[in-house]
């Protein structure tokens, strides 16, 4: 015996395709970069805010530096600064790395401020281009005003002594670096190089190269480690793909609109089973949103005040709430983007824009309440198909109803009984279906039809 199965390749390939398509992208976009031969110097610019993209940008810089036997690895940084957490990351790459890095405030006009003054100066060697500038490192919030006198002292103190034992263990001016986080100090390159903040200054990157040629500088483990840069080439690395990918969706507001994508989409695919493409996308845009938030240092409470908005919109298409659950919705939505993007401490990072946070609210709303209204105007109609489209529709008797007999209902003959029983009517009188019961209908005559009650009729002697 043979049993039917149902082919269900194409909803398990959708279901599996956005895990398939993220897969691919990460194996394509983290290729390494080709290695180079003979003595080299690799060469990142650091020119974007210090955040996790900075970071995982450092952090395989390091790493193919110390596969490809570099030199060194130079650090060309122009930054405003950044997010605390990510740059205290990124100086301890620095100061355990296995190789010597040299940091390079580049190019003319360009700055290491605020956390870019800590990658900078984390660096084995420290050096400034030509009117660049260092400092202005005092802690602020993520809009740049100013925080709290207790939480304020807090991590100011962290900081200064953070900068303390760099500067010591580079034997760097330490009272001068501790003013860029005290009084929010700023030194020109001639300063810097003058109070020994850093350790040299060079027009170019080529020059700076012949100069700390012969250097010796020590680098994790205690170990020395003598700088053989002078005519060596230079490899730069740039951003892979993924790097420019990952720095594109650790932006709060495309993060924010990656989940109402997969808000919509799942919402889509759940109110319309079947559709499949709104499923597939929407379940693409929650990886990466899930992707981006995985690096940034949001407040889950507001994840979960966005989930319950979701919720509550499935949960109207389900009840009769006429919509009420859509308000509450979009309230929840809206409360719990702005608590989850934009209630980070000191340092943190940029903050979703709320006329985005508002206008998507209003999105969700209106998308909400079309299909709510769709709904119920679709319960409020007349069923069309099957048995239950019989109820309501005119019939006509085909013999007397006693009250039982027979009747015409769109060219078929039916068994039928007159509701109540106690009344008959006469052939080709018309009459109303009310109910169904198995094979036989239950009938009503209409109005200005011959209808006979059998009680009152005198019987025959």
């Amino acid at each position: 015996m043979y049993s039917r199965q149902r082919n269900h390749g194409p909803k398990i390939l959708a279901l599996l395709l956005p895990g398939i398509i993220c897969v691919a992208i990460l194996l394509a976009l983290t290729a390494h970069p080709a290695e180079a031969a003979g003595s080299h110097v690799d060469a990142m610019v650091l020119k974007s805010d210090i955040g996790p993209a900075s970071l995982h940008f450092l952090t395989q810089s390091i790493a193919t530096a110390q596969r490809d036997k570099a030199q060194a690895l130079v650090i060309e940084i122009d930054t405003p600064g950044g997010d605390i957490d990510s740059m205290k990351a990124m100086t301890q790459e620095e100061l355990a790395s296995s190789i010597p890095i040299i940091s390079y405030v580049s190019p003319s006009g360009g700055r290491a401020a605020s956390a870019g003054a800590f990658v900078a100066l984390s660096a084995q060697i420290a050096a400034m281009a030509p009117t660049t500038r260092i400092g202005a490192s005092s802690p602020v919030t993520g809009t740049g005003a100013d925080i709290g006198s207790t939480l304020k002292a807090k991590v100011e103190n962290d900081l200064i002594a953070a900068m303390t034992g760099i500067q010591q263990r580079y034997q760097r001016n330490v009272p001068l670096a501790v003013q860029m986080i005290k009084n929010a100090s700023s030194y020109d390159d001639a300063t810097a190089i003058k109070e020994k903040i850093v350790d040299l200054g060079a027009p170019d990157l080529s020059s700076l190269l012949s100069a700390v040629n012969g250097r010796t500088v020590q680098i994790k483990g205690g170990q020395t480690v003598s700088l053989q840069t002078a005519g060596a080439s230079i490899q730069t690395l740039s951003p892979t793909p993924f790097d420019e990918l990952y720095a594109f969706l650790l932006d709060p507001n495309i993060a924010f609109l990656l989940f109402i994508v997969a808000m919509i989409g799942i919402y889509l695919e759940i109110s319309h089973p079947g559709v499949i493409v709104p499923g597939v996308v929407g379940s693409i845009a929650l990886l990466l949103f899930l992707l981006a938030v995985g690096s940034l240092s949001p407040n889950w409470a507001g994840l979960a005040l966005m989930v319950l908005a979701f919720v509550l919109l499935v949960l109207d298409l389900r009840l009769p709430t006429h919509g009420a659950l859509t308000i509450g919705a979009v309230v929840a939505l809206v409360v719990g983007t702005l608590i989850f993007f934009n209630s980070g401490g000191p340092y943190s990072g940029p903050k979703v824009n709320p006329l985005v946070v508002y206008a998507m609210g209003a999105l969700i709303g209106l998308i909400g309440f079309t299909l709510v209204t769709f709904i119920m105007r679709a319960q409020r109609m007349p069923v069309t198909t099957g048995m239950e489209s019989m109820i309501g529709s005119n019939a006509t008797a085909l013999t007397p109803l006693l009250p039982e007999g027979r009747v015409n209902y769109a060219g078929e003959n039916w068994a039928a009984i007159l509701d109540p029983p106690a009344t008959s009517v006469d052939a080709g009188a018309q009459v109303q279906v009310t109910a169904i019961e198995g094979l036989r209908l239950h009938v009503r005559p209409l109005p200005n039809q011959s209808v006979i009650d059998t009680h009152s009729v005198t019987p025959l002697k």
